[in-house]
């Protein structure tokens, strides 16, 4: 985003023209309307933590006052450019907590080190498993002005001690402090994007190692929950990547539906078997263990119709279910293929 894409956005939001002036009242970028002559507007500064840095101006004639939600959104699109202000000039602009925190997921490792040893050292976070990295998706279609008044919401009025540190690739990153206070932050902030309107795709998080020298893995980690947490919602056991177990490892797998067939046969045949019953019925016998009792529930069949089905699978379906290695790739092959399929990558 640049500066004119931020006045366009602002006025699309606030339903005025805006234009973004610097710090001599030299226009810098203006919406469409803004340039007409108006008897009326409203000024708000944008501040760095030493000086005025520009101001949007708002036409206000024959419009309502401002509200608390567009106080919101200008506060957010403040913060956007004072990042790009700062990208701008030779100044970096550093020196506030909200600046700093930004760093602990530069693109450069060097960056992230110093931001993290200087976030410690000032007890803005602290090493270990109490600090939690999540990853919040957001549906590509909700703007980044808006993405960022959401994110300001969260990070002040979440029950937990939270700071969003990066907005990037449609993902919010946010480090929170775990108070243990029972709250259920992931369906809170999923509340919270209704609210705001904003279409929340999945959320995953991941605990800090006490040993990291950053918060890079923990974000990666975070954000490969979140990926899982989208494409699956229904079938995770939760969002923390300590709770995904073998998802994560499927994750890690380069979608290719030719490899199916190279890890496991039995699989391939179901994946591509022309009825899907067969599929539904190996895949939740093996979800149950191969209990057979556990699998008729979720079926909703007699054991005797199970043993059925099972006695007249493919040979190379009955194989794999004989011998424990082929049992256990077929299990993960199967959700290998369910998790391509929701992500569309087969």
């Amino acid at each position: 985003m640049d500066l004119q894409e931020l006045a366009d956005q602002l006025s699309d939001e606030l339903g005025r023209p805006a234009t973004v002036f610097d710090a001599d009242d030299r226009p810098l970028a203006s919406s469409d309307g803004a340039s007409a002559p108006v008897r009326d507007h409203v000024d708000i500064p944008v501040r760095d933590s030493t000086r005025q840095l520009a101001t949007f101006r708002l036409v206000a004639d024959g419009r309502p006052p401002l509200g608390a939600s567009d106080y919101a959104m200008l506060d957010a699109a403040a913060g956007i450019a004072r990042v790009l202000l700062a990208e701008d000039s030779s100044s970096t602009a550093a020196g506030t907590r909200e600046e700093s925190m930004r760093l602990l997921l530069d693109d450069d490792p060097r960056t992230r080190r110093a931001a993290f040893a200087d976030a410690v050292s000032r007890r803005w976070i602290e090493r270990g498993g109490r600090t939690v990295v999540r990853a919040i998706i957001i549906d590509n279609g909700v703007g980044r002005l808006r993405r960022a008044t959401f994110a300001r919401h969260i990070a002040a009025a979440t029950p937990a001690h939270s700071t969003v540190i990066r907005d990037h690739d449609s993902v919010l990153y946010l480090v929170t402090r775990d108070g243990r206070s029972g709250v259920d932050l992931d369906a809170w902030i999923r509340e919270e994007s209704v609210r705001f309107d904003v279409t929340v795709a999945g959320i995953g998080s991941a605990h800090l190692d006490p040993l990291a020298t950053d918060l890079g893995d923990a974000a990666e980690q975070a954000r490969v929950a979140a990926d899982l947490s989208a494409a699956l919602p229904d079938l995770l056991p939760g969002s923390s990547i300590d709770e995904l177990g073998g998802w994560v490892m499927l994750h890690a797998v380069t979608a290719d539906s030719r490899r199916l067939s190279d890890i496991s046969p039995a699989a391939e045949l179901l994946y591509r078997a022309s009825d899907p019953l067969q599929r539904e019925t190996i895949e939740t016998y093996l979800d149950a263990g191969g209990h057979a009792r556990a699998a008729c529930e979720k079926l909703h069949i007699h054991r005797t119709t199970l043993y059925y089905r099972l006695d007249n699978m493919p040979p190379v379906v009955r194989d794999a279910l004989d011998d424990g290695m082929k049992r256990s790739t077929l299990h993960l092959a199967l959700k290998l293929a369910r998790l391509w399929e929701a992500t569309g990558a087969i």
